[in-house]
């Protein structure tokens, strides 16, 4: 029965379209959009505005991991999906705090929950992309996005 659901979850896209990533991390450029990335996020005081950044910043991270594995370019892959999920797991905790400041976060938490599904989607979508040797890396970065997926959850429900 598993192996169904996982089938028909599988089929099923999620309907959450992902930004465009611009210039990925194999460009020699690179450097320069991760520094306003990181000046941007010290900038931003407002936890709801954190979390709502940080989220855009992880669907961005995940489409250039996509775009990298694609190429070929497994480990610069399963790096830039870590680094989506650290910025995942930050939106995560912005609005936790957002929340305990008395802000309303239903829209991000409903962005949350999508975007985690749209995420895992990708993941299993790289397992077929990347090379053996990454599998159990990528697979780590999966369970890490389910983890993420609860808490989620948790949230919504305090």
């Amino acid at each position: 029965m598993p192996s169904e659901e996982k089938a028909t979850e599988s089929s099923q896209t999620v309907g959450y379209d992902l930004p465009y990533p611009g210039i990925l991390p194999d460009n020699p450029l690179h450097f320069l959009k991760a520094i306003r990335d990181r000046i941007v996020g010290v900038l931003i005081s407002d936890p709801l505005k954190k979390a709502e950044f940080n989220l855009l910043t992880s669907d961005k991270r995940i489409s250039s991991a996509m775009m990298l594995a694609a190429k070929g370019k497994d480990k610069l892959g399963i790096e830039t999906l870590s680094k989506s999920n650290n910025y995942f797991h930050q939106a995560i905790s912005s609005a936790n705090e957002a929340r305990n400041m008395g802000k309303r976060i239903d829209m991000v938490l409903h962005n949350l929950e999508l975007s985690s599904k749209k995420h895992k989607e990708l993941v299993r979508g790289m397992e077929e992309k990347v090379s053996r040797e990454f599998l159990s890396q990528l697979q780590s970065e999966e369970k890490r996005l389910s983890e993420f997926e609860k808490s989620v959850i948790q949230l919504r429900t305090k």
